[in-house]
Order: structure tokens, then C-alpha cells, then sequence
């Protein structure tokens, strides 16, 4: 089994490095619930801080 993690990990290494991973983490906020759209969905746009 740790075989498999170390080469999932060696995987994951070489697809994406370490120091170029994107955290993502939890967050606080809520949509105001009168924001309405034209569309039949609604767009969220995050901004992305390297």
C-alpha cells in the first residue's frame, strides 16, 4: 500500500510541483441572495493570488 502512495506522490510531483501547487482554502462569505442574473446561471469570477 505505502508503495502505491509514494508512487501516486512521485505522480502527482511530476505533474504539477510542489511550488507551484495551488492552495485552496476554506472561506468565510455568503452571496447577498438578491443578486439575480440574466442568465439561467450565475458566474462567480475569483481572483487568484500566486
Amino acid at each position: 500500500m505505502d508503495m502505491m502512495i509514494d508512487q501516486q506522490v512521485a505522480l502527482d510531483e511530476a505533474f504539477v510541483p510542489h511550488a507551484r501547487r495551488l492552495r485552496i482554502g476554506r472561506s468565510n462569505f455568503r452571496l447577498l441572495s438578491g443578486i439575480s442574473s440574466k442568465e439561467s446561471t450565475l458566474q462567480l469570477v475569483y481572483d487568484v493570488k500566486w
